[in-house]
This record gives C-alpha cells, structure tokens and sequence, in this order.
C-alpha cells in the first residue's frame, strides 16, 4: 500500500492565518468611557456659545441714532448732521458750464477725506403754498367760469401731491464730535459754494429723511 504524502503547508500562509486569528481574538476597547458628566458639559458649552450670538430683538438696538439735537445727529460712536445739495437743470446748461460743476466736483472728491455719504431720495411734492393761494382766490370772485379754472387748478395740484414725487439730493457728514462735524460743514459748504450750495435742514425734515431711509416701502 501506497503511504500517504505529507501536507506542506507554506510559512507565510502559516503566518498570516495566524496573524488573522489574533486579529480576531483582539477586542477594540475604549481607553475611558464616556460618562454623563462630560455630554452635560458639551451641552453647557453649546448653550455658552448660543448665548454670545446675540440677535438684536428691538430697532433701536441695530440703529445708530440716539437723539436729534438742533444742529447735528447724536450717534452711538461720534455724531452726524445732513445737507442738502441744491440741483440744476443740466440740460439747460451749457457745455463750459457742465465742465465746470464736474470740475469742482471731482476737486471736492480730491479735497475732502473725511467720511461722508451722498444720499438720493424721492419726497412726495408739496403744493401746500399753492393751495392756498388757490384758496383765497376762490373765495374772493364770484364768477363761475373763474371758480371752474381756480377748481381745476386746485384739482391739478391735489394730484400732484399725491400721485408725484420730487428728487432731492443729500449730503451726510459724520466726525467724532460735534466741534469737528462743525469744521467739517464748513469745508463742504466752500467746496460747494459755486457748483451745487449745500443748505441746512430744519429738525422736522431730518427726521422725514431718516424716516424714509429706514422705512421705504412708507409714504410720509
């Protein structure tokens, strides 16, 4: 009878069954485990930082402003103060004249290097001072063709006032303190004095523009 031949197994095969087996005796554990103290504290830490995100929850909190003095605008950081720039036809204008506004213009852009913002903004028109006159027209004639022409002008300005609005031009200034807003002024109102004259505002009509600028889907 024929002896049986001896199973050569390779070393490297050996090895590596061995190695596997090891493998899978070994069991993966965590060096510390995870205890309730530390998922309380990962919470603590996410309420930390929900909390130094703080969303502004009232208007006054995201404006600047604080209160309207005669002469300027107090802000949060510094003060400020609005002008208006007075507008021209510049069809009408010739070329030597339009040469000469963009001229002292841009020399206004070189000159001033303080902050500042050139504002552009629809104001509803006001025919409050023709009305009037309209008015007492009416009431001093008698004549009916005359009352028919007083009432359609009046018609006329109504609409005008209601239905049309005016492009009005500003200029805001800003500075650290009232003193230099002052000094500020000044500078641009020489700066424009023979191109388009800045004029000072009334109170009540920085308050419109203000209130317009933040509030702009509301009529006055």
């Amino acid at each position: 009878m024929e002896q049986p031949k001896p199973i050569i197994v390779d070393p490297e095969v050996s090895n590596h069954k061995k190695k596997q087996q090891k493998f899978k005796k070994k069991k993966i554990t965590v060096p510390f485990p995870i205890s309730n103290k530390s998922k309380d504290a990962a919470k603590q830490k996410k309420k930390e930082r929900r909390k130094k995100a703080h969303v502004p929850l009232r208007t006054l909190d995201i404006l600047p402003f604080v209160r309207l003095e005669e002469d300027h605008i107090v802000l949060k950081e510094g003060v400020m103060d609005i002008l208006q720039i007075s507008s021209l036809d510049i069809d009408s204008l010739s070329e030597d004249d339009l040469s000469l506004l963009i001229y002292q213009s841009a020399r206004f852009l070189r000159s001033y290097q303080f902050d500042f913002k050139a504002v552009s903004m629809n104001f509803p028109s006001n025919t409050k001072v023709q009305q009037e006159y309209w008015k007492k027209k009416r009431e001093q004639t008698t004549d009916e063709q005359r009352l028919k022409f007083i009432d359609q002008k009046l018609y006329e300005l109504k609409f005008l006032e209601e239905e049309r609005t005016n492009r009005e031009f500003f200029l805001f200034l800003y500075a650290e303190d009232k003193y230099k807003l002052a000094e500020r002024k000044r500078i641009c109102k020489n700066l424009f004095k023979n191109s388009f004259p800045l004029q000072e505002l009334t109170p009540e009509k920085k308050k419109s523009i203000l209130f317009i600028l933040y509030n702009q889907n509301t009529k006055l």
